[in-house]
């Protein structure tokens, strides 16, 4: 699997759970007024890079209600009409199992030490009816080939979990490397074959 083509890969904006530090996985929560506005800032540096060079572009979401908000508004400022926009059910975010809607906090309550036994074992850690990192690089990987198939310039707007996968495999990283990766909402990332850069809204 190589990139031939740049691939922009964009995090949903703040959420009303992320500022609870609450997981989502596969349940939503609203963008809140900064998640917007972080939404339409990346619009807007968007535009700026895909002006540079005009050139068919595939346009992939997640269907989660969060990332469909946010990729509303980042259309809007790449004068795109909405029906350009193809979901993608590969690319939500990992499932928590029974943990989505709860706290780390709470979490810790009822799971003992799950944070520090997952990041001992990111690969194959799996909250309870949930996925595993292993579970979500099979679909991240799959998806990446079929872009990378394309051969066409792609913008995905996606999850910070699922999002650092696909970053990270683009890069070669081991899952212990993935799981710490940053996963910024006030910025989004140009991918290109074995290689990223970050790009500040």
């Amino acid at each position: 699997m190589k990139l031939a083509a740049p691939l922009y890969l964009l995090r949903h904006g703040e959420t009303a759970w992320n500022t609870e530090r609450r997981m989502q996985g596969s349940r939503n929560s609203d963008l809140t007024d900064r998640g917007r506005a972080q939404a339409l800032a990346m619009g807007r540096a968007l535009a700026a890079e895909l002006a540079r060079e005009e050139q068919p572009t595939l346009f992939l979401r997640s269907p989660l209600g969060r990332t469909v908000e946010t990729s509303l508004i980042v259309g809007r400022e790449l004068g795109l009409d909405p029906s350009h926009w193809r979901n993608d059910a590969r690319l939500v975010e990992l499932s928590y199992g029974d943990w989505e809607g709860s706290s780390w906090a709470e979490i810790e309550k009822h799971t003992p030490n799950a944070l520090a036994d997952w990041k001992a074992d990111p690969e194959t850690y799996c909250p309870p009816r949930g996925e595993s990192h292993a579970d979500l690089r099979r679909r991240a990987a799959a998806v990446l080939a079929d872009i990378a198939a394309s051969n066409k310039r792609t913008v995905v707007i996606g999850h910070g979990v699922s999002s650092a996968v696909m970053r990270g495999l683009n890069l070669g990283l081991d899952a212990r490397a993935m799981f710490v990766l940053e996963k910024p909402q006030d910025a989004f990332f140009r991918l290109t074959d074995g290689a990223e850069e970050k790009i500040p809204a």
